[in-house]
């Protein structure tokens, strides 16, 4: 029986109503539990797969959970959350980041205003900061405790430090010539919305990179439910297709697009490739620093706002 303290959703890309078909789900359903015992699942890749179903939409194609988490429950749970892949040596990490900033250089002059929405503890920042030349960076992330962090890679430059999330009210319209989103729009229970705001803080020719998990993808397939994407974090996975409506909705244009190459440790892949197939290890022999880089289901967009007609 479906819980009556979650959130009923449509289609957060067009506003479809859910067909009703589940397409993935775990054995015992998110929407069956009550909000208090699902807290204890929330956090940690390795505890027993609990997630909300997963519908298609009939309409635009998206993968998403018509039935959620609230806004205020969400709220209190971020709030509590250990800082992003805090397991993933750093070194891998920076690695993944730097890839995904050098898409940012084949596209723009690394000049002007610069948003990113959810930089956790600044590892693609500091990169612009780096080979970069903004002169101004407002950063939005909700976790207090990555401040010293986050302000130490800006020190010496104008920055602001964000702590509502999609507070977009502190930039000035039209004023950005580049934004940011890091595995963000797959935890946004209205993206659409959201996208739509932060287009009036970019100005003429500005880029927006995003990267998101692609349901698509062949690990996705391989592994079926035990994807790690399909978690309690993530109201809706997109593929190509329902990141482009997403897109197109809320007002850009796609201009890019590519798989990702994300970086881990040996150890680290091997604890996660036997979860995913039910062999609950809860130590794997540390094979030293040695790191490898995998396309493992995630994609990378860059997108620029749609002239007018």
């Amino acid at each position: 029986m479906e819980n009556d303290e979650f959130l009923r959703r449509v289609c957060p890309v067009c506003a479809n109503k859910p067909s009703g078909k589940v397409i993935i789900s775990t054995k015992v359903r998110a929407e069956t539990i009550e909000y208090e015992a699902l807290v204890p699942h929330w956090n940690g890749f390795f505890k027993d797969k609990v997630f909300f179903s997963y519908v298609r939409c009939n309409r635009c194609g998206l993968l998403y959970a018509p039935i959620f988490f609230s806004g205020s429950q969400l709220e209190r749970l971020y709030s509590q959350m250990p800082p992003n892949m805090a397991e993933v040596p750093m070194q891998a990490l920076r690695r993944t980041q730097a890839g995904y900033f050098e898409a940012l250089k084949g596209c723009s002059e690394l000049t002007g205003g610069f948003i990113e929405v959810g930089p956790d503890i600044g590892l693609f920042t500091e990169n612009c900061v780096r080979e970069g030349q903004f002169e101004e960076y407002w950063l939005f992330e909700p976790n207090r405790e990555v401040l010293p962090a986050l302000s130490k890679i800006v020190e010496g430059h104008k920055f602001h430090v964000i702590h509502d999330m999609f507070g977009f009210s502190n930039v000035p319209d039209y004023t950005a010539s580049f934004a940011v989103m890091i595995h963000v729009l797959d935890h946004l229970l209205d993206p659409a919305t959201t996208l739509r705001e932060l287009r009036l803080k970019l100005k003429p020719g500005a880029k927006l990179l995003l990267v998101t998990h692609d349901e698509s993808s062949l690990l996705r397939r391989i592994v079926g439910r035990r994807w790690p994407a399909f978690c309690l974090q993530h109201p809706q996975i997109y593929n190509p297709k329902s990141l482009y409506a997403l897109l197109n909705a809320a007002g850009y244009e796609v201009l890019h697009f590519h798989k990702t190459v994300n970086f881990f440790q040996i150890n680290f892949l091997l604890k996660h490739l036997l979860w995913a197939f039910g062999i609950k290890v809860q130590y794997v022999p540390s094979l030293g620093h040695l790191t490898l880089g995998l396309k493992l289901g995630n994609m990378l967009t860059i997108a620029t706002l749609k002239k007018e007609e």
